[in-house]
C-alpha cells in the first residue's frame, strides 16, 4: 500500500510539473501577443500620422524612427 501511494505522489508530482511547464509557456506566448499587439498599434499610428489625419502626431512619430 504504501508502495502505491508513493508511485501516486510521483505521477501527481509529474503532472504538477508538467503543468507549470504549459504555464510558462501560455506566459511566454502572451507576451509575445502583447508585444505583437503593440507593434500593430504603433504601425497604426504611424500610418494614420502619415495620411496627415493628426500633424502633431506625424510629428512625434517620424521623428522617432
Amino acid at each position: 500500500m504504501s508502495y502505491q501511494l508513493s508511485a501516486i505522489s510521483y505521477q501527481l508530482s509529474a503532472i504538477s510539473y508538467q503543468l507549470s511547464a504549459i504555464s510558462y509557456q501560455l506566459s511566454a506566448i502572451s507576451y509575445q501577443l502583447s508585444a505583437i499587439s503593440y507593434q500593430l498599434s504603433a504601425n497604426a499610428l504611424r500610418a494614420l500620422a502619415l495620411m496627415g489625419k493628426s500633424p502633431d502626431l506625424k510629428f512625434s512619430l517620424i521623428s522617432q524612427s
